[in-house]
């Protein structure tokens, strides 16, 4: 079995995604895989990605037909073989120890989701001395992150033993981390790991920036809540 996948969903990121490609495929060893939805772009990340994948066989390229962003996550996690998958944006920057660090936390623990630390940078990698686990207060907790989410996908990893569960995701909630974190969290099984692992780029226009109004908030917290609890109710599981 595959060990490591890296679940990639990209949409006109070829301004960044060389970087980003680099600092992922220089730590997967052999038989590892990094697995890439391409949202149909429009700029040239199609063609960076094949370059990609001609010198690097455990590149799969995929393509995503349906849009959004939740569709182009799904799309990649469910083409993972990994026994861990790693969710990552196209346009952060790994730390070169990023995978080994989080391996080394799943191997003592029995988490189903191990959540990372992160240096938040602007678009040309300058650090802005901010972090996600100070900037959102970081805990584990069901109705914490029901509320005030500390699941950012990009320094999520979860066990395979997750996607029955995760997939489909659904189509009325607003985010697929949060969704991820909150299985999670009524399973029981998530860990916090304090090491900051990636550069996450935040700037103008990127999902990370992106507000909401209170109202829009209020019903996708309702919704998200609904869709958890009937996803375990489907799944028979019960907590």
């Amino acid at each position: 079995m595959t060990r490591v996948s890296v679940a990639m969903a990209v949409y006109n990121g070829g301004k960044y995604i060389n970087e980003q490609l680099g600092s992922i495929i220089n730590q997967l060893a052999e038989d590892d895989e990094l697995v890439i939805s391409d949202n149909m772009s429009t700029d040239d990340s199609r063609d960076i990605i094949l370059s990609y994948a001609k010198l690097y066989p455990n590149i799969k390229f995929l393509e995503c037909n349906e849009q959004g962003i939740i569709a182009n996550f799904e799309n990649a996690i469910n083409h993972c073989s990994g026994k861990y998958v790693f969710l990552a944006d196209q346009d952060d920057v790994w730390n070169n120890n990023k995978i080994k660090e989080v391996l080394k936390k799943f191997n003592t623990t029995d988490a189903y989701v191990i959540l990372h630390d992160c240096e938040y940078v602007n678009e040309y990698l300058e650090k802005t001395n901010r972090t996600l686990f100070e900037e959102k207060n970081v805990k584990i907790g069901y109705k914490k992150n029901l509320w005030k989410n500390s699941y950012q996908g990009c320094c999520i990893a979860f066990r395979s033993e997750m996607i029955p569960v995760i997939c489909p995701i659904p189509r009325d909630i607003s985010i697929h981390d949060q969704w991820i974190g909150l299985l999670a969290e009524k399973l029981g099984r998530s860990e916090l790991l304090n090491e900051k692992l990636i550069l996450h780029r935040k700037y103008k226009g990127s999902n990370s920036t992106k507000h909401i109004s209170m109202a829009k908030r209020y019903h996708n917290i309702k919704l998200l809540n609904i869709n958890v609890l009937k996803r375990l109710k489907d799944r028979n599981i019960e907590l």
